[in-house]
């Protein structure tokens, strides 16, 4: 069986974007936990209801996804789980402020970018898995 690659293998840019992609949610996992009433405000303005259950249902997404790509499991679903929480994120501000673009008006830009990221991060482990065993798994290579 080959040999995987490093999870934490700081010369590898695929390896910090996944890192950063990750730890950028740990300030949106506290701003929930630290506001969530307001974050159920703000997810109501959305339109998403019931806001309060699917403000949880965002906290365990970002957690997860968070955990996944800072520590390398399973990258290829933590990156396509990161890329959903981002493309609501992304409906969310539509839905609250209009179309606009730039992130420090409150817009898009940031969350469509993250989102690409992470696109990327999940269209690489696939890639690189199917480079390293000759097929895709739906979970691990390890579990098969």
């Amino acid at each position: 069986m080959p040999e995987s690659k490093p999870r934490f293998d700081l010369t590898d840019p695929i390896v910090v974007i996944r890192i950063l992609c990750g730890l950028l949610f740990v300030p949106h996992i506290l701003f929930k936990l630290n506001g969530m009433d307001g974050a159920a405000a703000f997810f109501a303005k959305a339109g998403f209801s019931p806001a309060m259950p699917i403000v949880v249902l965002a906290l365990i997404a970002e957690t997860t996804a968070a955990i996944g790509l800072v520590f390398g499991i399973l990258t290829k679903w933590s990156g396509l789980l990161s890329a959903a929480v981002l493309a609501g994120a992304t409906q969310a501000v539509l839905s609250t402020k209009g179309a606009v673009w730039l992130w420090n008006l409150g817009g898009i830009e940031y969350n469509v970018f993250w989102c690409a990221l992470s696109l990327i991060l999940a269209a690489n482990a696939w890639r690189d898995e199917r480079r390293q065993f000759g097929r895709s798994f739906l979970l691990s290579p390890k579990l098969a």
